[in-house]
């Protein structure tokens, strides 16, 4: 069974749903079904439901609102959280085989692995150096530490 923990709102969370193999934060990511963004752009296009009726008029007061059909259609965009996770086989990044080989090996996160750092990763350049970064730092202090200590900095 795949460690759990608690958020600070008392949730217990499955480490291996918060967290991809790679190190990124599946939680924070923008894609995300149940993830922060989805459940935010979620709660935002339902307290404007009907909102679009409106923009034009309040345009007229503040020129901000003259894009609100361009902010409703990514607003909705996020709302819909179409992924449901790297583990889930859905991993944004097309080609990436992290997951395909920690589920081969039966292990969580790529820093388990005796081959960590391997070449056959096929991650994007910058991906590549989160996944070494956050692997590295998963093997000194554990997965539950890591995601604790990136809670609160930018998923992007």
């Amino acid at each position: 069974m795949a460690p759990r923990i608690t958020n600070k709102e008392d949730k217990t969370v499955d480490i291996r749903e918060a967290i991809a193999p790679c190190g990124l934060s599946c939680e924070k990511c923008l894609a995300k079904h149940g993830g922060t963004i989805q459940k935010a752009a979620a709660d935002l296009m339902h307290g404007l439901r009907g909102f679009e009726k409106h923009w034009k008029r309040f345009s007229g007061m503040n020129p901000a609102f003259a894009g609100y059909p361009a902010f409703s259609e990514i607003a909705s965009f996020l709302a819909k959280g179409i992924c449901g996770g790297c583990r889930s086989g859905q991993c944004l990044l097309g080609d990436c085989r992290v997951q395909r080989c920690v589920s081969e090996k039966a292990i969580g996160f790529c820093y388990e692995c005796e081959d960590f750092p391997c070449r056959d990763h096929n991650l994007p350049e910058r991906v590549e150096q989160v996944w070494r970064t956050a692997n590295a730092r998963m093997a000194d202090v554990g997965p539950e530490q890591y995601r604790e200590e990136n809670l609160n900095k930018p998923r992007y």
